[in-house]
């Protein structure tokens, strides 16, 4: 066993030992987008009113024209963006046994989470309209609401079984970086206990604050992921002067 393998630090991919100044500029600014996107989904998912299985009509009404808007250009393409870039840093981290799991796993969270949204901004559309006092009179908004309320069961395969593909892509990718060494064990152990223990959890059994804190260690996830992966893709180099 290796002093590395004993200390639990990272193994990067193998790479040229210095990435082109293309590669390099592809890779920086993948990873920029990323945490951009990771910003914007968060400003987003603390912006938009709690759903607790039903949307509320003065919710979304004291919103006023944000509400769709908010929804088309900053939360469903942020996460979308950072799910498609997260896939990208996985596939970078991807060598040696784990290989195969990190392939997997960026194929499924890639697809995944393009579909998660386009699911959750096409679920927005209807009840931007309906709260809307220029396209219906509010009885008729509020009546509209509880039949969209009452119909919302058939988006259900559609969330969860995209937010089961995330989970599972990136269970099987950290589960390939652990067998490769590609971030430390540490991140992939605690990554993957994450992924078992609280992605999984049941909304309905947890409050805002447990919520929020679930949601902000998924985005540290992420961000971690795509940082090993951007030290992949530079060819190990570092980002700081030596």
């Amino acid at each position: 066993m290796t002093a590395s393998e004993l200390a639990g630090t990272a193994t990067p991919p193998p790479a040229p030992a210095t990435a082109s100044a293309t590669r390099r500029i592809a890779v920086i600014g993948l990873f920029v987008l990323l945490l951009v996107s990771l910003a914007a989904r968060t400003f987003f998912a603390f912006w938009e009113p709690p759903f607790d299985g039903t949307v509320r009509y003065d919710d979304v009404r004291a919103l006023g024209g944000a509400y769709w808007p908010m929804n088309l250009y900053l939360g469903g393409p942020g996460y979308a963006i950072s799910w498609v870039a997260t896939a990208v840093f996985i596939v970078l981290l991807a060598h040696g046994r784990g290989r195969a799991l990190n392939l997997l796993g960026a194929l499924l969270s890639g697809v995944g989470g393009i579909l998660f949204a386009l699911t959750i901004t096409a679920e927005a559309l209807p009840f931007a309209y309906a709260a809307d006092p220029m396209v219906l009179p509010e009885p008729a908004g509020r009546e509209l609401f509880d039949i969209l309320n009452a119909h919302l069961g058939l988006l259900v395969p559609a969330i969860v079984g995209t937010q089961v593909a995330i989970a599972v892509g990136v269970l099987a990718a950290l589960v390939g970086t652990l067998l490769s060494k590609a971030m430390p064990r540490w991140l992939s152990i605690a990554g993957i206990a994450y992924v078992i223990v609280f992605a999984a959890l049941p909304a309905e059994t947890s409050g805002p604050v447990t919520a929020a804190i679930v949601y902000l260690l998924q985005v540290t996830l992420v961000a971690a992921i795509g940082w090993f992966g951007l030290r992949a893709g530079l060819g190990r180099r570092s980002l700081t002067p030596r």
